[in-house]
Parts: C-alpha cells; structure tokens; sequence
C-alpha cells in the first residue's frame, strides 16, 4: 500500500492558501513606505507563491497517482491493492460515483438520469457495476416497495439495466428481470422474492467484476 502525508485535497488546499498569502504579501511591498519591510514582504510573496507552485505540482502528482477510482481512498488518502478491496469500499466509492448524478441511487429506477448516460458512454466500464448497484439497492426495500418501484419503472430502463447485465456475464438472470417486467401482471409475485433473496448474489457480483476489471477504471487506460 502506498501511503501519502498528505491528500489531494489538503494539498489542494494548501496551494490556495499560498496564492492568497502570495497576494496579501504583495500588496504589502507596494504600500508599505519602509524599505525594508518592502524587500521582507517581497521576499515572502516569492516564497509563498513558489510554495503555492510546489503544492500544485504535487497535488498533480498525487492526481496521476491515484488514477484508479476504486483503489483510492479518498477519505484517508492512500491507494489500496486490489486485495485490499473490500464490498463496503467499493459500494461506497460507486455511492460517491452515482450521487454526482443522483440524489439516490434508487432514483435510477427512475430513470438513468441523461448526463450519467453520457458518462457511461464516455465510460462504459460503469455500466455493470452500476446496474448491479440498482439490483443490490432494490433488494434491500420491502416488498410492497419493492414491488411499486419495480412496476412504476419504466421499460426502456429494466432493458438498460438487463444489457448491462447481460454484458457483465448473467444473460440468465438479465432474461429473468427482463421476462417479470414485461409480463409483470403474471409475474408479480415472483417480483419482491428474486430481488430479495439475490441480495448477496448482486453484493457479489459488484465485488467480483470490479475486482476481475479493476485496469478497467485506470483513467490513464480511458
């Protein structure tokens, strides 16, 4: 694991303190009457925007770094090895993923929302992980629940959800969900008993493609 003292953000953070110190500092050579204090605060100004500098160059040290989105942790700042990886981790970066899209993640059902599209598009690798996520999400609702969004969803959505699916290797139970939507009448009750007994199935299945495809989210491969 490499580990870094500082994160992207703080370092961030640091190079937008020093340009403000670098600012105030100069401004204070031109007021100021005193020679001296005149070459101290120029001086400074220098010193601080080249510390301003030295934190960008850093910050995008540390961006070309951590170019995979699920081996950063970006609430302690380290990368993690593939081993390392575990469900919570990858469930919550795909949370973070989705929520730049989504107020929810069960809004998807929904319907996928069009700017999320076009970043699938741009990123395809997305697109199981995320459909499995939906998956995942329906099966933790109660039946009625379960049941109500299922059937209020619309077609052209499942269909997406069943390509991504299918794409990541489960063409049977893409047919499955595919098959209770469009004869949901009939196929009701068989609707809140898939979802919830998959529940593991589909925490599995996220685990393990990201896993398996992990080069697959390296932005330098995008």
């Amino acid at each position: 694991m490499k580990e870094n003292k500082f994160s992207f953000k703080e370092i961030k953070y640091l190079a937008f303190v020093s340009s403000i110190l670098a600012m105030i500092f100069f401004v204070l050579t031109c007021v100021v009457k005193s020679k001296g204090l005149s070459i101290f605060f120029g001086v400074m100004a220098g010193v601080s925007l080249l510390g301003g500098c030295v934190c960008l160059y850093l910050a995008h040290r540390i961006s070309k770094t951590h170019t995979n989105y699920f081996l950063y942790d970006r609430r302690r700042g380290i990368t993690l090895t593939p081993d390392e990886l575990t469900f919570a981790f990858i469930n919550d970066n795909l949370t973070y993923y989705i929520s730049a899209y989504a107020e929810n993640s069960l809004d998807l059902w929904n319907g996928i929302p069009k700017n999320l599209e076009m970043a699938m598009q741009a990123e395809p690798a997305y697109r199981t992980p995320i459909a499995f996520r939906m998956l995942y999400d329906m099966s933790q609702l109660s039946e009625n629940d379960v049941l109500a969004l299922f059937h209020a969803s619309d077609k052209k959505t499942v269909a997406a959800v069943c390509r991504a699916v299918k794409a990541g290797g489960d063409k049977e139970m893409a047919d499955v969900i595919f098959e209770m939507k469009c004869d949901f009448e009939r196929l009701q009750a068989r609707v809140a008993p898939f979802f919830q007994k998959n529940k593991r199935c589909f925490e599995g299945r996220i685990y393990h493609y990201i896993k398996q495809h992990i080069e697959e989210f390296d932005a330098e491969k995008k």
